[in-house]
């Protein structure tokens, strides 16, 4: 169970350890599991004996983002009780929005840039990808307010400075997504599991008391 915090001075870092050691544990033994599944599927499928190898379409992330947090999530659930199974289910909800809404936008982008002459090169597919990343995750954000609050009781979840840089999952899968040349060789396909991944412990372990994340 979660403890109370003490001190109002109290650190991120240090309410972050005021979530318990076995609630942690849970919430990553559940991501692992809901990330390796589809891991594993995909790749037998595509008969690739190496996971690693994996290349990861929109559609793909997309399955592996929400497996990997419902799997988190429900973890997180089960090791906690009353309100704070609500605080996880919505911060589920949210880690989901934001992993794949910014990349269903990046990706409508670049087939308008491959469809519109003038964009359809390198420049005009970056100034879609980061287009696509800021828009896409302000607009995760608002859906999720509608989802999770439609009528209006409850103060906007606002996206923080601290949200953009955590969820780099928006980065690295809209960079994925883009195939640009000079990215490809860095192989951003083998980490797409472990950084959403991390999004469904993030899930897991979320505690709207401490705010910890």
């Amino acid at each position: 169970m979660i403890q109370s915090v003490q001190s109002n001075t109290t650190t991120d870092i240090d309410k972050f350890k005021y979530i318990g050691t076995q609630d942690k544990k849970k919430a990553a033994i559940g991501a692992a599991i809901g990330t390796a599944i589809p891991v594993i599927i995909m790749a037998k499928e595509r008969k690739i004996k190496n996971p690693f190898k994996l290349k990861y379409s929109a559609t793909d992330m997309v399955i592996l983002s929400a497996t990997s947090i419902a799997g988190g999530t429900a973890a997180g659930i089960l090791a906690e009780s009353g309100s704070e199974q609500k605080n996880r289910c919505k911060e589920g909800v949210f880690q989901f929005l934001n992993a794949t809404v910014p990349i269903g936008v990046v990706s409508f982008g670049l087939k308008a840039c491959e469809k519109i002459k003038p964009l359809n090169n390198i420049g005009g597919k970056i100034a879609a990808t980061a287009v696509g990343v800021t828009s896409g995750m302000w607009g995760a954000t608002k859906l999720y307010n509608k989802i999770v609050d439609p009528k209006n009781k409850e103060p906007d979840r606002k996206l923080t400075l601290k949200d953009c840089v955590v969820s780099a999952d928006d980065i690295i899968g809209a960079l994925t997504i883009a195939r640009f040349p000079c990215i490809e060789s860095l192989h951003l396909d083998a980490v797409l599991p472990a950084v959403f991944g991390y999004c469904g412990y993030r899930a897991g372990v979320f505690s709207k008391k401490e705010k910890s994340l």
